[in-house]
């Protein structure tokens, strides 16, 4: 005779609120009931709520806000130091559908030329970027004009392709013949602005996550340079760090970890 297998009180109770949560009940930043609530709603202990909680905040369903409470998590971006890809390819890799919209589309200013080292004027091009329709991070791109003159939506010849959900700056780059082999990036926090509070959706004040980078063709020459701000809830970055003495081959530029929290990889991911 088979034995009945009885789910402990606290998984059952993991998987009920997890089910509300697929089924639209919750959506991704809703407030979960408190734990009073969940206690008399479910005729539970507060141990058991706790537990359950625990569990989702595992799975990376739910996180937790201390003094708030505990929230859906919105679909993020979990990026591995040394991958090379878009944001439209690590989304599709996450199984997430990304979108953009177009923010801005001019010259690049004098300040900004400078700023991302470009040689020469370039164009400027700011895009808001989604994932499963929810707003997750700014890109504001700077593309030197002698590569934007090959890419027709940046020269003129296909503008409404800027305005397309599914558009990719690097694929647009490869086809013009600039595929990128490297990028140098650095990533920092601070608070947003005005304009990143109201495009992301934050409550002010908020932090965010920025990543700046330089990306390269097979050549050296630079291509594009941008400054990638995060919704802090959407963005995780993993990184493997290793002991190695100074003198290993190969060692020549690790992955470096400042006290003021900067991270900078030689080799990374595409957006």
């Amino acid at each position: 005779m088979q034995k009945l297998v009885v789910q402990p009180r606290y998984l059952m109770l993991a998987e009920n609120l997890r089910n509300r949560i697929e089924g639209g009940a919750f959506k991704p930043g809703d407030r979960l009931p408190s734990e009073t609530q969940l206690c008399a709603d479910h005729g539970v202990s507060r141990g058991t709520v706790v537990r359950a909680i625990e569990q989702l905040v595992g799975d990376g369903i739910v996180h937790r806000r201390q003094g708030a409470g505990s929230f859906v998590a919105r679909p993020s971006l979990h990026r591995r130091a040394g991958n090379l890809l878009s944001f439209t390819e690590s989304a599709a890799g996450e199984g997430k559908q990304s979108q953009q919209s177009l923010i801005a589309f001019k010259a690049a200013s004098p300040e900004q030329v400078r700023e991302f080292d470009c040689d020469g004027p370039a164009v400027y091009l700011c895009r808001l970027r989604s994932l499963d329709g929810l707003p997750c991070a700014i890109h504001r791109s700077t593309v030197p004009v002698h590569v934007a003159r090959r890419i027709n939506a940046l020269n003129g010849k296909d503008d409404a392709a800027l305005n397309e959900s599914a558009f990719s700056l690097y694929n647009a780059l490869d086809q013009a013949g600039f595929m990128v082999r490297e990028a140098r990036e650095r990533v920092t926090t601070r608070l947003a602005n005005a304009e990143e509070t109201r495009l992301l959706g934050l409550n002010d004040p908020a932090a965010v996550m920025v990543v700046f980078r330089r990306s390269y063709d097979g050549s050296g020459r630079l291509v594009e340079a941008v400054e990638a701000v995060y919704h802090g809830e959407y963005y995780t970055y993993d990184m493997r760090l290793v002991s190695a003495p100074k003198n290993v081959p190969g060692n020549d530029e690790p992955n470096v970890l400042s006290l003021g929290g900067r991270v900078s990889n030689p080799v990374n991911g595409r957006k």
